[in-house]
């Protein structure tokens, strides 16, 4: 079963702006120009994905579901916004985080300053990671609390008072010692190399 990666930031949109506004973000969506994601065929032909950014709008308060819009396109990552916190969903694996340190992947510099540019966008400064599936206590900040519109800070309040502090360098992460059904420290990145223009 595959475990995927989800970050969470302290976005400052609320659900109350107008179409205008979720137009203006996809324009600055639209303007990163990211790389599209590509996949292999049943022939073992590797296919690029195609299009652009577009939104949804999905679940409506009065019919008491979460407001939500999510940021749909060819690329690597979906955000989304309640009114509470900004979800992304990714297209990697929550593991991704520990291979970086252990293989030294060299597009993670790219994955973050993207993932900057995104959170930026939906006016959040930091995030958390998460993960779906095996990852128990992870994933239960995400599907029970982050999926149902619990503020950004309440959830990083208590992923503190239940896990500890975050680790907030990379290089802490230790590779050999990880596992999905045990992972008990979650990481929050500031992005405050990004902020300064250093390396993190």
């Amino acid at each position: 079963m595959s475990t995927s990666l989800y970050l969470i930031t302290n976005t400052k949109l609320t659900g109350n702006e107008t179409k205008k506004d979720w137009d203006l973000i996809l324009e600055k969506l639209k303007q990163l120009n990211f790389e599209t994601t590509s996949y292999t065929n049943a022939n073992f032909e590797t296919i690029k994905e195609t299009g652009d950014w577009r939104y949804e709008f999905d679940g409506n308060e009065a019919d008491g579901f979460p407001f939500h819009v999510e940021f749909l396109g060819p690329f690597a990552f979906f955000p989304s916004i309640y009114s509470n916190i900004g979800v992304i969903d990714t297209i990697y694996r929550y593991s991704v985080l520990y291979d970086f340190v252990y293989y030294g992947l060299d597009w993670f510099d790219s994955y973050r300053k993207n993932l900057y540019e995104i959170v930026k966008i939906m006016g959040g400064t930091e995030v958390i990671y998460l993960a779906d599936n095996i990852c128990v206590k992870l994933s239960y900040y995400l599907d029970c609390m982050a999926l149902e519109n619990v503020a950004y800070e309440e959830i990083k309040q208590k992923m503190i008072e239940e896990m500890g502090l975050p680790i907030t360098d990379y290089t802490k992460l230790n590779r050999q010692t990880f596992s999905y059904e045990t992972v008990n420290e979650f990481f929050l990145d500031d992005f405050a190399d990004l902020k300064k223009g250093t390396k993190y």
